[in-house]
């Protein structure tokens, strides 16, 4: 089997199919690895974003460091008997500059992050990156709390109408589904408070801060009801060997929604380590 060969003009092509024009704002969530053998690397992807976007569009993906999590939140095999306390407080503090994007959000958000200008969110657990004219307007403000919420970046995509951009990636990574989550009522849904790293002048110091607890599980089946429901304005096609999907951030969401209550039950899900004080979320919840 010959792997495909994928270069800048390529992808530039591709984009236009899926109707990425100049001027939008895009929500982009790649795997390099997807579209066989891209000339130029992930470098490659954002030059072709860019030039498909043109100066007056926005690249935003997300930044997450979750390499920088509360200890007390990994499985127990992996702290090997060691008090995660202790491992805690000698874990680096987030640096929007410097602080890599972890390797399983993929190659091209890490290029994104380290090329001049890209500007990053100050969440130390899920930043987001943007670059472009709308950049600063996106990452400014993004709160400890809820930040998956219309409080956060993703509030400023809903406002700017952005399209979600699923480049070789299932709509189990979709981030921007979260936003549902903490506006539908589903049953089984359930909030707590959640440890993030501030740092200090004595180094990183834990506080626990309001958050709903979120779940992917479930967010491949929505995707692929989302595209049957709207079929006419989905847009799907294959660049190299890679699998892609454009839709309206706004359609999206609103339809997940509705789908939550309808087919999510988390009732029966055990609370997740690291979190304190889970109880329901059976109101409205800031960022709702």
């Amino acid at each position: 089997m010959t792997t495909e060969l994928v270069t800048r003009s390529t992808l530039v092509r591709g984009l236009a199919e899926l109707g990425v024009g100049a001027g939008r704002v895009v929500l982009v969530h790649a795997s390099l690895s997807r579209f066989g053998y891209v000339v130029g690397g992930e470098h490659t992807v954002c030059l072709a974003l860019e030039e498909a976007l043109g100066p007056r569009g926005t690249i935003v993906m997300p930044g997450f460091s979750p390499q920088l999590v509360h200890p007390a939140a990994w499985r127990p095999a992996r702290l090997n008997g060691v008090d995660p306390g202790v491992l805690a407080d000698d874990m680096p503090s987030f640096d929007r500059a410097s602080t890599p994007v972890a390797a399983t959000i993929g190659a091209v958000a890490q290029c994104l992050r380290a090329m001049p200008g890209t500007q990053r969110s100050a969440h130390p657990h899920t930043s987001f990156l943007a670059r472009g004219i709308d950049a600063e307007g996106i990452v400014t403000d993004h709160p400890l709390e809820y930040r998956l919420s219309t409080l956060g970046p993703l509030g400023r995509l809903w406002a700017l109408d952005a399209v979600v951009l699923m480049l070789g990636v299932p709509w189990s990574k979709c981030t921007a589904i979260h936003i549902a989550e903490y506006k539908a009522p589903y049953p089984g849904r359930r909030q707590g408070r959640w440890p993030v790293p501030v740092a200090g002048p004595a180094g990183v110091r834990w506080i626990a801060v309001p958050e709903l607890v979120v779940w992917e599980g479930d967010f491949e089946r929505l995707g692929r009801d989302f595209e049957q429901a709207h079929s006419e304005s989905v847009r799907r096609f294959r660049i190299g060997d890679a699998d892609c999907v454009a839709a309206s951030l706004r359609d999206l969401v609103r339809f997940a929604v509705c789908w939550l209550p309808a087919h999510r039950d988390l009732r029966g899900l055990a609370d997740p380590p690291g979190w304190s004080g889970i109880e329901s979320a059976e109101g409205v919840l800031p960022g709702a």
